[in-house]
């Protein structure tokens, strides 16, 4: 389904609806927005709700720290990272993962930045050198 310009414009000024003054996105508003679109259904409806959600799901993940480890991090360990992430942006929510195959160290992603400082991608950073 492609999506025009006008809808993606008309998808955006939505978006900014559904931000409060600092920024963040205001659940309720979003709710409300999506669910009068479905009921009055205007010209090209599907195509505008599925441009809104993906702003939604993109803004939301702007403001989500993935942080991966290859072990569990401890209270101690979790604040020091959230002190660190919060000075760059705050209001972050955060998830916690744990994945043995990074072998050491941690991956962080938050929203489309990623820093990868795992054992996992050193070894495969290695690799690529030697090819």
């Amino acid at each position: 389904m492609k999506i025009t310009k006008e809808t993606q414009a008309q998808a955006r000024r939505l978006l900014r609806l559904c931000l409060s003054e600092d920024g963040r996105l205001q659940e309720e508003h979003v709710r409300r927005i999506a669910s009068e679109i479905t009921q009055k259904k205007p010209r090209n409806y599907v195509e505008l709700l599925t441009a809104f959600a993906d702003l939604v799901r993109l803004e939301a993940e702007r403001r989500t720290a993935t942080i991966t480890s290859a072990v569990p991090l401890t209270g101690q360990e979790q604040n020091a990272i959230r002190a660190k992430l919060n000075a760059r942006t705050p209001d972050l929510h955060y998830v916690w993962q744990v994945q043995p195959e990074l072998l050491g160290g941690i991956a962080v992603r938050v929203g489309d930045r990623v820093t990868d400082a795992s054992l996992r991608a050193r070894v495969n950073q290695f690799s690529r050198l030697f090819q």
